[in-house]
């Protein structure tokens, strides 16, 4: 079997840490261990003799370990192997430090409850909590959680302990998820349709909101039995041809050129800083332009909307 599983490789580290004071070098020896008790287990090591069992240790740890090895008794077992090297990269945890970590500890943006969770957990392993160890883990999670109205929700609660609370963080989160889903399915949809009055020479804009829009058709004007008209109409009617065309040459005798007028905000300004940009429109609520320079005549609304207002 040992010759299928591939073993963990040599345990390597910088000589020079070893006095750090951080963690870091007892976690990473911490890890090898397991993994190679792991591999020890699988291709049944155990059950070979003890010397034997010692040999392939010494191989499989590493040139640096074997040193670290040379500096003390021999060593008879892998028991007796292991105990050293335990020694040696056994650095005393400062308890505060450890806890400082715990209680600092918030959720993060875009990290799920239940990876908060079992982070916290993990420092918990080293925090020494003893017996207090879910609760203060429940406590961290009240006072960490990124979203106040979980939050709020959770200091309502009566005789909260750690799984009650990973319950209700989950149904919050599942039911807001829902709401926002059903808000957006219920948002209105506009179709906007070009058409031409016998009435006007100029075209018409329509703009018609719901389903029913796309069903009623291009064809001449839009009108329904019950149907609610919202009309905006220009401040003046357009003057006549002969009066534009006076007012237009004594304009162009009188005043100086001006800049050609944007047509988002109807104004004059350079160019990409359009104050209509990011802003919506008061008449067809459509985005980036304001009402002033509007295209949209006429905003029409379905007979089924009608009849369900009046509802």
């Amino acid at each position: 079997m040992e010759s299928v599983l591939t073993p963990p490789s040599p345990f390597r580290f910088d000589g020079n840490s070893l006095d750090l004071a951080s963690s870091s070098l007892s976690d990473n020896w911490a890890k090898w261990k397991n993994g190679y008790e792991i591999y020890s287990k699988a291709c049944e090591i155990y059950k070979k003799e003890k010397e034997v069992q010692l040999n392939i240790l010494l191989h499989v740890v590493g040139e640096q370990c074997r040193e670290i090895l040379k500096q003390s008794t021999k060593c008879i077992t892998a028991e007796d192997v292991f105990k050293k090297l335990d020694e040696h990269f056994r650095i005393k945890r400062n308890v505060t430090v450890e806890r400082h970590r715990f209680f600092k500890r918030d959720q993060k943006d875009h990290e799920t409850i239940d990876q908060y969770v079992y982070d916290l957990r993990k420092l918990a392993q080293t925090c020494e909590f003893g017996t207090l160890e879910e609760d203060l883990i429940k406590d961290r999670l009240v006072c960490g959680v990124i979203s106040p109205a979980i939050c709020e929700r959770l200091l309502r609660e009566d005789d909260l302990n750690l799984k009650k609370a990973l319950e209700i963080c989950r149904a919050a989160i599942v039911s807001k998820a829902y709401s926002e889903s059903i808000k957006r399915d219920s948002e209105p949809t506009y179709e906007i349709t070009k058409e031409n009055q016998e009435t006007s020479n100029e075209n018409i804009w329509v703009v018609r909101r719901g389903a029913a829009a796309s069903s009623r058709g291009r064809g001449g004007a839009w009108s329904g039995r019950g149907a609610r008209r919202e009309r905006w109409a220009r401040a003046r009617p357009p003057p006549a041809a002969g009066a534009a065309r006076t007012s237009q040459r004594s304009a162009a005798t009188t005043a100086p050129p001006a800049a050609a007028s944007c047509m988002h905000c109807g104004g004059v300004h350079r160019k990409y800083e359009c104050p209509a940009y990011g802003k919506k429109c008061l008449r067809c609520l459509k985005m980036n332009h304001f009402a002033r320079a509007c295209q949209v005549y006429y905003v029409e609304e379905s007979d089924e909307q009608d009849s369900e207002a009046a509802e």
